[in-house]
């Protein structure tokens, strides 16, 4: 006979193992990256959602693939090009990341990436998730996967008020889930733990009634879903202040420059821009002449980047380190999405 859920813990590794396992057979989303066992291709989805929507990762997960099918051919690749490709998604360090890390699997691994999370973890732009995660997808690692939504799942499911944002909550979880995996296959656990937490256990009017874990979830059976996860609220975020420059010479083309490899936006090309204060911004007035044409937000991870744009002619400004290049030219050359959003807004009218 078998036992009933309701007098097993929440921490029982056979019950919440099975259930997890069996709603992934039945219920699994379809994506790209899940119909293959190909460490390269793993780890390129892991990094491109890092930080990005899955909806808008798959376009750019396949228009890389396009052009980099494999390890090899990211590593002969020129590092602008590889920006290029990842022009729109922002945090182009996992770009950059992604094409030494490719050079060194292939220059030192005879293109093979290692078979275990605790190897993986070593490689530049890899953390613990994405090292169990490719262990776990490619390579059977037997190891839990934690991401945002598996916080959420198993914060609700243990009624653990501790904060999901701190190092220690995430390392106790990474014990339990452990013990969870450990009952069925690691491949099919993971994937449908994190489809819970995406499409069922969500952070507001999560489908309780639906969820194959209502039985044994404290958050369900205390009222406490609307609580859990717990997670300190962010200190205010900080604004800064900027005027960009569409500075264009008389032959109207546009004055870019690329950037340092590192620090924000490292490697990407950029316009003339200078930070100035609030009272300033707000006066829309440029002390070089510039005709002021808009304003735009660019949000970042730390701050909100309020930005104005100016035109101005190429005599009037400083513009020295900077090349002019006709428009029809910006395509060659990878920008970030803020001034990229700036070109579709005020300079192709």
């Amino acid at each position: 006979m078998p036992q009933d859920p309701t007098h097993l813990s929440p921490q029982d590794p056979t019950y919440i193992g099975t259930q997890i396992h069996q709603w992934y057979l039945q219920h699994a989303r379809e994506l790209p990256w899940r119909d293959t066992f190909d460490p390269y291709k793993i780890w390129l989805a892991e990094i491109i959602l890092q930080q990005t929507r899955i909806q808008q990762g798959i376009k750019y997960y396949y228009r890389f693939l396009e052009r980099f099918p494999d390890v090899d051919s990211l590593a002969k690749g020129e590092i602008d090009e590889v920006l290029k490709y990842w022009e729109g998604l922002g945090y182009y360090s996992r770009a950059r990341n992604l094409h030494a890390t490719a050079k060194h699997i292939v220059e030192n691994l005879s293109s093979t990436f290692p078979d275990h999370h605790s190897e993986l973890i070593k490689l530049k732009g890899v953390g613990p998730y994405t090292a169990r995660a490719i262990g776990s997808f490619a390579f059977g690692n037997v190891t839990g996967v934690i991401d945002g939504n598996v916080l959420r799942v198993m914060s609700r499911v243990l009624g653990d008020h501790s904060a999901i944002n701190e190092v220690s909550t995430r390392n106790k979880f990474q014990l339990i889930i452990d013990d969870w995996v450990a009952q069925v296959p690691p491949r099919e656990f993971n994937h449908g733990i994190m489809d819970i937490g995406a499409t069922i256990c969500t952070p507001t009017q999560p489908a309780c009634m639906i969820c194959p874990l209502e039985s044994t979830c404290v958050a369900r059976a205390k009222g406490l879903t609307h609580v859990l996860p717990y997670k300190p609220k962010k200190l205010k975020r900080k604004i800064r202040f900027y005027q960009f420059y569409l500075c264009k010479n008389q032959k109207g083309e546009i004055a870019v420059r690329k950037r340092p490899e590192s620090g924000l936006w490292g490697g990407l090309w950029e316009v003339p821009h200078t930070e100035v204060s609030r009272d300033f911004w707000l006066k829309k007035e440029d002390e070089a002449g510039g005709t002021y044409s808009g304003e735009l937000k660019h949000v970042f991870t730390h701050f909100d980047m309020m930005i104005h744009v100016y035109d101005i002619t190429g005599d009037s400004l400083d513009t020295e380190g900077f090349q002019f290049i006709s428009t029809d030219k910006i395509a060659i050359f990878a920008f970030p999405k803020a001034i990229l959003t700036i070109f579709d807004l005020f300079l192709f009218l």
